[in-house]
């Protein structure tokens, strides 16, 4: 700050009462020399200056305070507000109750003129001291700010002719009094900062604090976290106010998730060894008197930013409030590395990881009924932009399992992609054993030999002809061998009488000589081949598993965008009615696969569909072909017609709803009837029946028996 000493202040050194002095005989006769005279002049004109300058100030000043806050206000390019201006006989101007909009307020900023500039018959601050300021700092994803933008056009402005001051010759000091400097940074908490000082130098100001203190406020679904650091320094460049070198040391915090014990931080420190290198900060989480030492790196990536966070068994219940439903970390530790870039001008978002989590517990239906806890470490590289998700590599070791994943897909809706999952070969034993307890389930027990390994691979084009929007490929690298079945899902059951639990929970005895039961040999091609062509086309050819048929119905599935059709092959469907729960979840999924494996290893084909037509529910409790054929027709199965046939097949996917829609109706309603036709095609085109067969089947009456229709 300078200002120049009006002329009339010198004129005043000439003929006021300073001047007086020297027309004084006494005076005279004691000032004889020279240099006494010019000191004489010298404490003249400091008087003056001491006395007048500030005087003048105030009078200039005072009358003009609106206007100097329009022309702030017209350089900053925000309303500015300037409540007073006052200068008093010390040398010091004080501008009270100052703004600039709404990024920084002060009670007063007060501007102290030294000796020195008074001597020089200048008005230069030497120390600037602002009291109770306010900063509210909004920052964009370019690490710009709108507070930068302001100090640019402020202490930017103005002709680049204008002479600049000399090195050493500004304001030797800023110092935050009478409060604490707090500024919102918007999006991430509010800081404070006590003992602030700004020693400005040629490139801008090294800024030293006492205590500071970093404040996120919880919002719904966020932690309360707390930082506090003894003192730090930086090194602020001017006027784009960039900061260069930063130090925090002495530092703790506090982390409260609301679920769990607050989350203490300790031995903290942050900084940055230049304006382009990561800002750093290093400490240690308190994990019950342990403390587990962590790193995260803030920097300038492709995108936006990018953060980096390091650790070694790094307690994740401070993350618990941001998990999704299903995934509890109260008690998980992780270690290892992960990184992500914030979105870059064309909006990629990258991440990566390598590391692993212990005691992650799921507890969600669609993972297994009871919680599973897991140990594994992982890896992937996933980059995500505004139309696709691409997994360059993901892989989870969990035991001897090593699973890999890679591919893409579009974003939202999925249109197009591919996907590809790997098996590691390795002893089946292992890999057994390396699930955890609740998935494995029924499978517990089990004896196996060999080694086995495997791929998949999904391709999905929706663009494409219905029936050729998705591929479904697979191959496998060794093979196990059962030494001995789990005892609790001993798929040679199924080849002798035997109790079993029915879909309803009840538990009957099923088999052959029990009540009920109906051999396959006695039942005509076209009952048996209607459930056959109404399930699973493809029996009498595929292992157990129709990779063909999971692909078309994952396709209807993708184009209708719900899950309007399954894939079950008739082998599966008897492993979930003979040892599985009707839950539609992984673990269930899991052992559904691996039991129907060993039920094509164990049973002919002709078994299989046997004891399934024996089982399955046709009805409301209704169960097995022969109580079937009774309970809708009054009938036995050998007797059943083509197209009662194909009605109790199309029961087969909605018993209990087309059930109740029959009931209701007296009949056929629209949507069975059209269901039954479906099926009564599908023979037709498996060479159950041939088309005239087909044809006078269609139009023929069901012939329900009053008590299944009343």
């Amino acid at each position: 700050m300078l200002v120049r000493v009006p002329q009339v202040l010198r004129a005043a050194v000439a003929s006021g009462p300073i001047a007086s002095l020297s027309e004084d005989p006494a005076v005279t006769a004691r000032i004889s020399s020279p240099r006494r005279r010019r000191e004489q002049r010298v404490l003249a004109i400091t008087a003056v200056l001491a006395l007048g300058a500030p005087l003048g100030s105030w009078l200039v000043l005072r009358s003009r305070t609106d206007e100097l806050a329009t022309r702030l206000g017209e350089a900053g390019g925000v309303p500015a507000r300037i409540g007073a201006i006052d200068a008093d006989l010390t040398g010091t101007l004080r501008l009270s109750e100052v703004a600039l909009g709404e990024l920084v307020s002060a009670d007063a900023i007060e501007a102290s003129v030294g000796m020195g500039s008074l001597l020089r018959g200048q008005l230069r601050a030497d120390e600037i001291r602002v009291a109770s300021p306010h900063v509210a700092i909004q920052i964009g994803t370019d690490g710009d700010s709108d507070l930068a933008r302001l100090a640019r056009k402020l202490l930017g402005s103005g002709p680049a002719s204008a002479p600049r001051a000399r090195s050493g010759t500004g304001v030797r000091r800023i110092v935050v009094a009478g409060g604490t400097l707090t500024a919102d940074l918007v999006g991430i908490g509010e800081l404070a900062a006590d003992g602030v000082e700004l020693v400005p130098d040629a490139g801008g100001a090294r800024v030293l604090t006492g205590p500071v203190r970093i404040t996120r406020v919880a919002q719904p679904g966020t932690p309360h976290v707390e930082l506090a650091f003894a003192r730090s320094a930086a090194e602020v460049t001017l006027p784009t106010l960039h900061v260069g070198r930063v130090l925090a040391v002495g530092g703790t915090g506090r982390v409260s998730t609301g679920r769990a014990d607050d989350v203490a931080l300790v031995d903290l420190a942050a900084g940055r060894r230049s304006a382009s290198a990561p800002l750093e900060l290093r400490g240690a989480i308190d994990d019950r008197g342990v403390p587990r030492a962590f790193e995260v790196d803030l920097a300038r990536g492709r995108g936006a930013l990018a953060i980096t966070l390091r650790g070694e068994r790094v307690p994740l219940a401070m993350f618990a409030p941001l998990a999704p439903r299903g995934l509890e970390l109260e008690a998980a530790r992780a270690s290892g590395r992960i990184s992500v870039e914030l979105p870059d001008d064309a909006g990629t978002t990258s991440c990566s990881l390598a590391g692993s989590v212990e005691q992650l517990v799921l507890s969600h239906p669609a993972v297994a009924p009871d919680k599973v806890t897991l140990s594994a470490g992982a890896r992937a590289e996933v980059s995500i932009t505004p139309s696709a998700i691409t997994v360059s590599t993901a892989s989870l070791q969990l035991g001897a399992i090593d699973l890999s994943v890679a591919g893409w897909t579009s974003r939202g809706a999925i249109r197009a992609g591919t996907l590809e999952l790997a098996l590691t070969p390795a002893p089946c034993e292992a890999l057994l054993a390396s699930l955890p307890a609740p998935i494995r389930g029924p499978l517990d027990g089990a004896v196996l030999t060999g080694s086995i390994g495997g791929r998949l691979r999904l391709v999905v084009d929706l663009a494409a002809v219905p029936g050729e929007g998705t591929k479904l490929t697979s191959e496998r690298t060794g093979t196990c061998t059962v030494t001995s079945e789990p005892p609790a899902a001993d798929v040679t059951m199924l080849t002798r009488a035997s109790e079993q639990q029915l879909a309803d929970g009840t538990r009957v005895k099923v088999g052959k000589g029990e009540p009920g039961w109906v051999a396959l040999r006695g039942l005509p091609s076209h009952v048996t081949g209607a459930f056959v062509s109404a399930e699973d086309g493809r029996f009498w050819n595929h292992p157990g598993f129709d990779l063909e048929q999971i692909a078309r119905s994952l396709e209807i599935d993708l184009r209708e965008s719900r899950l309007a059709r399954g894939g079950s092959t008739i082998s599966q469907q008897l492993i979930k009615n003979a040892f599985l729960s009707q839950r539609r979840s992984f673990d269930r999924k899991l052992q559904e696969a691996i039991l129907t494996w060993r039920l094509e290893e164990r049973l002919e084909k002709r078994q299989i569909l046997e004891r399934y037509l024996n089982i399955i529910e046709l009805g409301p409790r209704v169960f097995g072909i022969a109580a079937a054929a009774r309970y809708w027709f009054d009938r036995t199965p050998d007797d059943l017609t083509i197209r009662q046939a194909a009605f109790l097949a199309a029961l087969t996917s909605q018993p209990t709803s087309m059930s109740r829609r029959v009931r209701r109706t007296g009949g056929l309603d629209p949507d069975s009837a059209e269901r039954v036709a479906v099926v009564m095609r599908a023979m037709r085109r498996d060479g159950v029946i041939d088309k005239a067969a087909h044809d006078d089947a269609k139009g023929s009456p069901l012939g329900f028996a009053t008590t299944a229709i009343e």
